[in-house]
C-alpha cells in the first residue's frame, strides 16, 4: 500500500503522482453502495430534508442580520444553495470585517478578494449549511455588532 510505504525523498514526487492517479475514483464497492442508496430513494429523501433544514438556517441568518445590521448590510437572500451574500454599506471594508470576525470566531469570506478585473464590491460571503440555528443566531448578532463598529470607524476616517 503506497500510503504506508516509507519513501526516500528522491522518490517522493513519483509516489505522490502514483497516489494521485490511484485515488482519482472511489472504489467500485463505494460506487455500488451509493447507487443502491439512490435507487432506493434515500438520496432524494435526504435532499428534501436538507433543503428544509438549510432554508431554516438561511432564514435565521438573514433575519438576524437584517434586524441587527440592516443599515450596514444589504442581504442577498438566495432561493437555493448554502451561502448568502451580504453587501457592506457605508464604505466599510469587507476585509476589515473578515479580520474582526475571525478574531471573534466567525468564519466568512470578504468578496472583494475575488475580483480580478471589475471594480471590487465590499461584500461578505456567509455559509449557513454547516451550523445549527442555535449557533447561527448568536454568531449573526456578534457579526452585526462588528459590522456596525467597522462602519462607524470607516465613517470617522472618511471625515
Amino acid at each position: 500500500m503506497l500510503s504506508r510505504t516509507p519513501t526516500p525523498l528522491c522518490f517522493l514526487p513519483a509516489f505522490v503522482s502514483a497516489r494521485y492517479l490511484i485515488d482519482r475514483q472511489p472504489p467500485s464497492l463505494y460506487q455500488d453502495v451509493a447507487a443502491e442508496f439512490m435507487r432506493q430513494g434515500h438520496f432524494a429523501a435526504h435532499i428534501r430534508r436538507m433543503r428544509v433544514l438549510y432554508r431554516e438556517q438561511r432564514d435565521a441568518l438573514a433575519a438576524t442580520l437584517m434586524r441587527r445590521a440592516g443599515g450596514h448590510l444589504r442581504i442577498d437572500v438566495p432561493d437555493q444553495g448554502m451561502h448568502l451574500i451580504a453587501y457592506v454599506e457605508n464604505g466599510a471594508s469587507d476585509i476589515d470585517i473578515e479580520d474582526a470576525a475571525k478574531r471573534s470566531g466567525i468564519v466568512l469570506r470578504a468578496m472583494s478578494r475575488f475580483y480580478r478585473e471589475a471594480q471590487p464590491k465590499s461584500a461578505l460571503m456567509l455559509g449557513f449549511s454547516g451550523f445549527p440555528r442555535q449557533l447561527i443566531v448568536p454568531a449573526a448578532a456578534r457579526l452585526a455588532a462588528l459590522v456596525a463598529g467597522t462602519s462607524t470607524v470607516a465613517r470617522r476616517l472618511a471625515r
